[in-house]
Parts: structure tokens; C-alpha cells; sequence
């Protein structure tokens, strides 16, 4: 089993005011949300009974109250694949795909 880290961080990115000016603007990363959208991108290629299975997890992980959700070994693994499928637009993913990829550890 593992345990999956779906707390939010924050994201400071640098946007170009409307007079030139550069700004930076932090926002919270709704890690909950990320982790359910990658699970039904297109490129994860879901049909018939997968997409059912799929539901069925982003429901678990929706429903998860303590800022982590446990996942069976291989419900990990879907997410896993999934965000390995994950074409990130920004940097602001990097801590999204490394909580998944590298800081999600086995437990009891």
C-alpha cells in the first residue's frame, strides 16, 4: 500500500502586468484535483470496464478527508502510469509529478 501526499502547495509564478511590470503571483496547486484530471486524460487511452475501475479510484481519492489518501499497490500504479503520461505546461507541476513519482511511500 501507499500513501499518496494530496494537500495543496503553492505555485509562484511571474506574469507581465498590463504596464510591462513583472509580477509574481502565488496560488494554491489543488494536488486532489490534479491527481483525479490526469486519471482520465486522453492519452491514458480509457474504454469499457477501465473507465469504471478509474471512477471507481478517483472516487476513493475524492472522498479522502486527512490530506492523504491510501492507495492499494496497484491503484498506485495507475496513477503512477497515468502521471507518467502527464504533459506538464508549466514548472508548476514539478512538485505535483514528484509527490507521485518519487514521494509516495509504501506503508502498513
Amino acid at each position: 500500500m501507499r500513501k499518496l501526499d494530496l494537500s495543496s502547495y503553492n505555485v509562484t509564478d511571474k506574469v507581465i502586468g498590463g504596464d510591462g511590470e513583472v509580477i509574481e503571483v502565488t496560488a494554491p496547486y489543488n494536488v486532489k484535483d490534479s491527481v483525479i484530471n490526469v486519471l482520465f486524460m486522453p492519452a491514458v487511452g480509457l474504454q469499457g470496464a477501465a473507465l469504471i475501475r478509474q471512477n471507481m479510484l478517483a472516487m476513493k481519492i475524492e472522498a479522502s478527508k486527512d490530506g492523504f489518501v491510501i492507495l492499494e499497490e496497484e491503484e498506485y500504479q495507475r496513477v503512477k502510469s497515468a502521471a507518467e503520461l502527464f504533459k506538464a505546461p508549466s514548472r508548476a507541476h514539478v512538485e505535483f509529478i514528484d509527490r507521485i513519482l518519487n514521494k509516495t511511500p509504501e506503508v502498513d
